[in-house]
């Protein structure tokens, strides 16, 4: 006889199950019957934890992005300098982004359904506001310790956002012709010289 697994594993097998089906087949061509036959459990079980594959997908998304943040938050808290936090933030995004490229492929698809679906919205706005005010909150510091320039804080985070938000969609929609690290180094140093006083 098999031991039962605890809920929040059997969720962690549900979400890798799903996560692989979406990346495979996208939302629309993916069923419950996938995710199940994928997760190894009955359509029954994924319903027990999700009431639709919708609730699911917007579950799975605010999951790994909320795992992403704190990652990225406890990686920036210890360092003191303005600059030096916006330079690691940006830097551990990237090195967090090479090494989950699943899930940032799975999140372009559910960033795109957000334009016909407010529920989706709604998620993607919440990770809109959540990055702008941890880029104002740098910012501000910066500018009250004197080592950025007078500058309004929520326009330049936002310009940070929008900066990284075209480099992961670009990642995924075109064929590169560029060092993805280079490229990189260039919009850091460029918003950098920038905002410094």
């Amino acid at each position: 006889m098999t031991a039962k697994k605890a809920p929040d594993i059997r969720k962690e097998e549900i979400f890798e199950a799903a996560l692989h089906c979406f990346n495979h087949k996208g939302y629309y061509g993916t069923s419950i019957d996938d995710i199940a036959a994928q997760a190894a459990i009955s359509k029954g079980g994924i319903y027990h934890h999700f009431p639709s594959k919708k609730s699911l997908f917007i579950e799975l998304y605010q999951s790994r992005v909320n795992r992403y943040f704190d990652v990225l938050k406890a990686n920036i808290d210890s360092v003191t300098d303005p600059a030096e936090r916006i330079r690691d933030f940006v830097e551990k995004s990237d090195q967090i982004f090479q090494q989950n490229l699943d899930i940032l492929k799975f999140s372009l698809e559910f960033m795109t359904l957000s334009l016909r679906d407010p529920h989706i919205r709604k998620a993607v706005t919440r990770v809109y506001r959540n990055r702008v005010n941890i880029f104002t909150r740098i910012l501000t510091e910066g500018i009250e310790e004197g080592s950025f320039k007078k500058l309004e804080a929520r326009g330049v985070a936002r310009t940070l956002y929008f900066l990284s938000m075209g480099f992961f969609l670009n990642y995924f929609t075109v064929d590169i012709d560029f060092d993805l690290k280079k490229q990189h180094s260039i919009n850091m140093k460029t918003i950098l010289e920038g905002i410094r006083k």
